[in-house]
């Protein structure tokens, strides 16, 4: 059986406006399969080489998602860190007036310099959105992208995975996951919100 590390958290930000709230709910789990193989008929499909990528669901998973309402709001995503990699981290930051990134929480797991009880970190993170409107804000505009694509993972480098952003005007422009990296371009909008992964060759 492989051994699963299994860490679960949720934010609550508050945005006022007008004298209403918007209450964002985001439960992220993170769950790592740290061992070359399984006893399960059926284990999961895991990268081979390194990097970072969307989970390929089957139809009968695709089915499950799409029967819970879970198509659009949750993802599963798959990744095999660099051989030197022992940490996985993950933030989420929510958009300062300022401008600037702020980190509301964070977490991870973590195999040590021992390297027990895996040699690597090869597994999935699995992330769920969740909405709760606390006191009727007039949300009229809103976007979330996931990660899309296959891409290489570097070492103590973010790897923005989701964004959500939320308006109370009546249009909104398209994001990208690499917007993260120029918080100027979510300017006006009421909430902002990104999920990152970072791979580390350092401890906790």
């Amino acid at each position: 059986m492989p051994d699963v590390y299994e860490l679960k958290y949720e934010t609550r930000e508050f945005t006022v406006k007008m004298k209403r709230i918007y209450k964002l709910i985001m439960t992220l789990t993170i769950i790592t399969v740290l061992a070359a193989c399984s006893s399960k008929a059926d284990p999961p499909k895991l990268l081979a080489k390194e990097g970072i990528s969307p989970y390929e669901l089957s139809e009968n998973g695709k089915y499950i998602l799409q029967s819970f309402g879970m198509e659009d709001n949750s993802q599963i995503i798959t990744f095999h860190a660099p051989e030197k990699a022992i940490t996985l981290n993950v933030n989420v930051y929510k958009l300062e007036n300022a401008g600037g990134w702020e980190n509301i929480v964070g977490g991870g797991i973590s195999i040590g310099t021992e390297r027990k009880p895996t040699e690597g970190l090869i597994g999935t993170f699995t992330m769920q959105l969740k909405e709760n409107y606390a006191i009727d804000l007039e949300i009229k505009a809103s976007t979330k992208s996931f990660l899309q694509d296959f891409q290489k993972i570097e070492l103590n480098k973010e790897i923005p995975v989701a964004i959500m952003v939320y308006d109370s005007g009546t249009t909104m422009r398209s994001y990208s996951l690499k917007d993260y990296f120029e918080p100027s371009k979510f300017e006006g909008m009421d909430l902002a919100q990104v999920v990152t992964l970072t791979f580390s060759d350092k401890e906790f």
